[in-house]
């Protein structure tokens, strides 16, 4: 039985944020099914994933991928040298606080998770469609969002990115960003993205 008990569902974007780390750094793990509803006695903020190591549990995914890659051998998710690491952390920032914020609750409309005005929901799709091109731009100017190599921050963009072919206004975004598609190309062949693809897909709503 693995040590490292992630708690969260494949679908869930940050618990796939996670489940990736573990797989780019080789890390044995148990996915044990945890909805946000479900999850107060690991996170009293009511959010998955948690992460639990023997007696040790941490929230927030940024937390439990810092510990991961201090803790773990194998391929650092963050850059050892100061200013790689500080892009990453900028770019992983920038997704969590801001794409994040607009595709999440986006995705809970179209997949009818979450109920808000057609107004509403045409404003995240528009704050999406405005972010877009700054990620587009970004990865038409190195390999990966914080230089050459894989790092945390483009572990936080693939399980957003990953849905858009979902969404038929997304993919169009998507599609119309060639920088975007070839570095999703290039993720989609990494082990650590097929071993973490949900099995389970949300379907749109009707």
């Amino acid at each position: 039985m693995a040590d490292i008990k992630i708690h969260g569902v494949p679908p869930s974007t940050f618990t796939r944020t996670v489940r990736l780390g573990c797989h780019e750094k080789g890390i044995d793990y148990e996915i044990v099914a945890a909805r946000p509803d479900g999850i107060g006695a690991l996170n009293p903020f009511g959010k998955i994933p948690a992460m639990t190591h023997g007696d040790l549990t941490l929230f927030e995914s940024s937390a439990i991928l810092r510990y991961l890659d201090r803790v773990f051998p194998g391929p650092k998710l963050w850059p050892e040298e100061a200013r790689q690491a500080a892009l990453c952390d900028q770019w992983a920032s920038a997704i969590c606080d801001s794409l994040v914020g607009a595709a999440l609750p986006y995705f809970g409309a179209r997949f009818g998770f979450r109920q808000m005005p057609a107004d509403q929901v045409a404003r995240h799709l528009e704050r999406i469609r405005a972010l877009m091109p700054i990620f587009e731009q970004r990865l038409g100017a190195s390999r990966y969002l914080a230089g050459e190599n894989v790092t945390a921050a483009d572990l936080y963009l693939v399980p957003i990115f990953f849905y858009f072919p979902e969404v038929p206004e997304l993919k169009a975004i998507g599609e119309a960003s060639p920088n975007c598609v070839r570095w999703a190309r290039e993720m989609g062949g990494r082990s650590s993205v097929k071993a973490t693809d949900p099995q389970f897909k949300p379907h749109l709503a009707a």
